[in-house]
């Protein structure tokens, strides 16, 4: 069935021409709303030392949250004054640790972050960081040929209301099969997916890398959509940053150095995706091997844009109430508005 056109116009002007190249180490493109240079003002403590500002960083352990791991790792948060903690989580801890201020900012896949903020969540969006980063799993055996061989299957995801659960949705709906009442939704911890497949448990699973692109080299499944390989996904923002909204209302500096560090992150991955496999690795902040995850990151187009995060945003709101993921009553355009924030000195 024809797809809709509105996925498409997720996409940065001008990165269609990419095409699904990925971001390897000739990629080094940045638009003009790319990772401004602006550093954040750190106080100083009365003997004149330089006292850094503290912020609670959320992440899940995957692949695609590298840039969390550079910034903290090569001193991008340092260089902004920022005295940054990682903390991992999974999707509720991190939604319950941005609703009650116990984390300040995270590197969020945009479709698990949207239904929220309807609910009320109080988190805005500064900025969008790469594509790519979920992909759809079969196992090996499976008869499933096309989406409409979908109808009826049990899929299994990370998360009820996830990042997953939303891409599937959307195929789900393009293909005229009810999101609610045509499949069965089984939720596992991500780790448990791939037993869960084996096991029979569900025919379908959605998850994010390197786990997805694990169970594919291991021989556990195969692939049937990649965000990072097939189109349109290759071409659209799956990941943003995301800060406390109290943080941005009272504290718009901090909520500015954060998101400037991790958008300086992101391009520096583009510029060097093996050694950004070696430092998520080797630190243990991600299961794989460097040549599995720096494959993966190869495949990401890391290009940090404030422009094309807030287009995502306007966009996948959109498509999320046409499916039927957010309220029929839902104003899309002004929760769009309301949820992303354009802040001093983050071009």
């Amino acid at each position: 069935m024809k797809r809709r056109n509105t996925i498409a116009a997720i996409a940065l002007a001008g990165i269609l021409a990419l095409g699904a190249a990925g971001c390897g180490t000739n990629n080094t493109n940045v638009d003009n709303n790319a990772a401004g240079t602006q550093k954040n003002e750190s106080t100083q403590t009365a003997s004149g030392s330089t006292q850094l500002k503290k912020i609670r960083v959320g992440h899940f352990g995957t692949t695609c949250e590298v840039p969390l791991y550079v910034a903290y790792e090569k001193g991008f948060f340092k260089d902004e004054g920022l005295d940054a903690e990682l903390i991992k989580g999974d999707h509720a801890t991190l939604k319950d640790g941005l609703a009650t201020g116990k984390i300040d900012v995270t590197d969020g896949v945009l479709m698990q972050w949207i239904k929220p903020i309807e609910q009320g969540l109080n988190v805005k969006f500064t900025a969008g960081l790469h594509t790519g980063c979920l992909q759809i799993l079969l196992p090996l055996n499976s008869d499933v040929k096309t989406v409409q061989d979908f109808k009826g299957k049990r899929i299994g995801v990370p998360a009820i209301g996830g990042g997953p659960m939303n891409l599937v949705s959307r195929l789900l709906a393009d293909a005229g099969i009810d999101v609610k009442t045509g499949v069965t939704w089984k939720a596992f911890p991500a780790a448990e997916l791939e037993l869960a497949l084996d096991k029979g448990e569900v025919d379908i699973i959605a998850l994010p890398d390197p786990l997805a692109q694990i169970s594919i080299n291991k021989g556990k499944a195969k692939g049937f959509l990649s965000m990072a390989k097939h189109e349109p996904y290759s071409h659209e923002y799956c990941c943003l940053v995301v800060v406390n909204g109290t943080i941005v209302e009272k504290d718009p500096e901090t909520a500015a150095a954060a998101t400037r560090a991790i958008m300086k992150a992101a391009k520096w991955v583009s510029e060097n995706p093996k050694e950004a496999a070696k430092i998520e690795v080797e630190k243990k902040y991600v299961a794989g091997d460097e040549k599995v995850n720096g494959d993966i990151l190869h495949d990401y187009n890391y290009i940090p844009s404030v422009d094309g995060g807030e287009k995502a945003l306007y966009t996948a709101a959109k498509e999320m109430k046409e499916i039927g993921i957010l309220d029929k009553d839902t104003d899309t355009e002004a929760l769009a508005k309301s949820s992303f924030v354009r802040l001093k000195g983050v071009e």
